[in-house]
């Protein structure tokens, strides 16, 4: 009833009977589709394959950018504490600032934002500068990447349940969660390819990031639009 008093409603909770509405439910249940037709949906509609794929890059790109520079800061600072402590502030004001861009540009807009954003930081960093006697702008660039990378991962979790039609849901965010832990398991390995080549590296983490960003363009964004229930809608 307070619930139903905030929300402006005149709803009474007295008035529903518990056998009615199970009863109702019954008539109404569909049965489930086997786990062979849901698959069949994914080459049955392109789209919603040609979405999953895109998806899965997204979050394959994600875990290896935000894994591999949290195990990469002390490749990349002269002093691993201090490196880690930035991080770590960066990681939360990334967090805090991301809700502003979703809540008002869109979740794709600002998933691309964040993922071509990132690429460009990266590409700064390959400038041999020295900001301080302890401080580059290859550190400094790298963490202000980082940010966006983290931003990116958080968004890409809501993205990814709102565009996955309540049907295949499931199946989509698991097939996205094995992709992001393959990136789990290869971000790592970043910090042996920085022992080896930072600028090589780098490079390799701007490709990735901006083909992630520009990938994103090709999926449809879902700010204020109602979630798909089946594979067809």
């Amino acid at each position: 009833k307070w619930l139903a008093r905030i929300n402006g409603s005149d709803f009474d909770i007295d008035s529903v009977h518990l056998n009615d509405v199970e009863l109702t439910a019954e008539k109404e249940k569909v049965p489930e589709p086997t786990f062979l037709e849901t698959m069949r949906d994914f080459m049955k509609y392109r789209e919603l394959l040609v979405q999953l794929l895109i998806q899965m890059w997204l979050w394959l790109v994600a875990g290896v950018l935000y894994y591999g520079f949290n195990f990469s800061w002390s490749e990349l600072g002269e002093n691993i504490y201090v490196s880690y402590l930035f991080a770590a502030v960066g990681e939360i004001l990334a967090y805090l600032g991301m809700g502003f861009p979703i809540r008002y540009l869109g979740r794709r807009v600002s998933i691309m934002i964040f993922y071509l954003a990132a690429s460009v930081t990266f590409l700064l960093a390959l400038i041999p500068y020295k900001l301080s006697s302890s401080f580059s702008v290859e550190q400094l660039s790298c963490l202000i990447g980082s940010m966006f990378v983290s931003a990116a991962f958080c968004a890409i979790y809501l993205y990814s349940v709102e565009l996955a039609p309540t049907s295949h849901r499931g199946k989509i965010m698991g097939y996205c969660s094995f992709a992001a832990r393959i990136g789990s398991f290869c971000g790592p390995q970043a910090s042996l390819l920085f022992s080896w080549s930072k600028p090589g590296t780098l490079v390799l983490f701007t490709v990735m990031a901006a083909s992630a960003g520009l990938l994103c363009y090709r999926l449809p964004d879902t700010k204020d639009v109602p979630t798909p229930s089946t594979a067809l809608e």
